[in-house]
């Protein structure tokens, strides 16, 4: 007989994150890893501390070493490996912005970051650099921005991230959604949390509630893989759906996890049963601590042409990039390439700019031999 207490705190995402393993030997112990395997990724948990919620670890097949829920909250030796180049802000988060926790890359969209905490600490996040960071949004910083974002009329769309946006407290929130509600060309507001895959407890009816009252919003949500779609993540989606709140789903294609066409077909048809459109597919990001994930441009454009013709439209999300510098998203197909550039492939982005993608090949190359050696 299940114990009806635990089953309760099981239920309670306070519980969860209070009970969350924060540090390597407590992960460790939960994914029941052997000595060897401790020792070798303890680097790269000191580099990058690892995080997850009793929940998301439930869903991990511990006896399987390529299980995908396993391989995205484990610590890898290859984020700390040292022949790759990448940023830690590939995407100049940092340099686009003007004032405390906003960032405005886009002309008619700016994107807050309302903490740096998350529920998971997902081994390919865009923003490991900010793992351990607070970010304090004291009274003159929270009016600085949104004078920023009154004085920006170009600005029609507002991002709520972090972090995960959603683990802040209530009062937080809902000050922000109201304060956002009030700035009259400001016509969506898109809120970027993964919650619902990691942490399906925090979205009570009345949670719910209170963010289907602001006008507008949308939440954009990432599901990676089919076994992310359980029975709790599908209430949660039903009662933001219930609330008003329209569901899009962001992934990543990452190697080892769902770089292959039968997985996403899955995953885009099972959203599509639990209320959730398929957004955005997109190749990962050159960031510092994550090229172990890269599957390279070519091979997310085959699994695409792979999708093509064998399952509904609705389910295909579009396959994306992120180009460097502040270059914009752009969505790839086969003729989206714009030419070349010592071996690699060159795609337009914002204001017609031409941009190198250099980190085609996810495999390393080699390094020329100093004279001598």
């Amino acid at each position: 007989m299940v114990d009806n207490g635990a089953q309760n705190e099981f239920a309670d995402w306070r519980w969860q994150l209070a009970r969350a393993p924060r540090d390597w030997p407590s992960l460790a112990a939960a994914l029941r890893l052997s000595p060897s395997e401790i020792e070798r990724r303890q680097g790269a948990a000191e580099r990058y501390p690892p995080l997850a919620t009793p929940y998301y670890l439930s869903l991990a097949d511990l006896d399987d070493p390529d299980d995908p829920i396993r391989r995205q909250i484990l610590p890898d030796p290859a984020e700390i490996a040292p022949a790759w180049t990448a940023a830690a802000d590939p995407l100049g988060e940092q340099d686009n912005s003007p004032v405390f926790g906003l960032v405005h890359r886009y002309p008619d969209r700016a994107l807050i970051l309302l903490n740096a905490r998350c529920a998971v600490h997902c081994r390919h996040c865009l923003r490991k650099r900010n793992w351990g960071r607070e970010l304090a949004w004291s009274q003159p910083r929270f009016e600085r921005a949104l004078r920023y974002l009154r004085e920006h009329q170009e600005i029609r769309e507002v991002i709520l991230s972090g972090g995960d946006p959603l683990l802040s407290e209530d009062a937080t929130i809902s000050r922000w959604l109201r304060a956002l509600a009030g700035l009259p060309r400001v016509s969506s507001l898109r809120i970027g949390s993964r919650l619902p895959v990691v942490l399906p407890q925090r979205f009570t009816d009345e949670f719910c509630a209170m963010l289907g009252e602001s006008p507008g919003a949308w939440l954009a949500t990432h599901f990676n893989h089919p076994r992310e779609l359980t029975g709790e993540a599908g209430a949660a989606c039903r009662r933001l759906l219930r609330a008003g709140v329209p569901l899009v789903n962001q992934s990543v294609l990452l190697k080892g996890v769902n770089d292959r066409a039968e997985v996403l077909r899955e995953l885009g048809l099972g959203l599509l049963r639990i209320g959730v459109k398929p957004y955005y597919l997109f190749h990962g990001d050159p960031v510092a601590g994550t090229r172990h994930f890269r599957t390279g441009i070519r091979r997310g454009l085959e699994i695409m042409a792979e999708l093509r013709g064998t399952v509904s439209g609705l389910a295909i999300p579009a396959f994306a990039i992120d180009l460097p510098d502040g270059g914009g998203k752009l969505a790839l197909t086969p003729d989206s390439c714009v030419g070349s550039e010592g071996g690699a492939p060159c795609f337009k982005g914002l204001g017609g700019r031409v941009y190198r993608y250099a980190d085609d090949d996810p495999e390393p190359r080699r390094q020329k031999p100093e004279a001598g050696g």
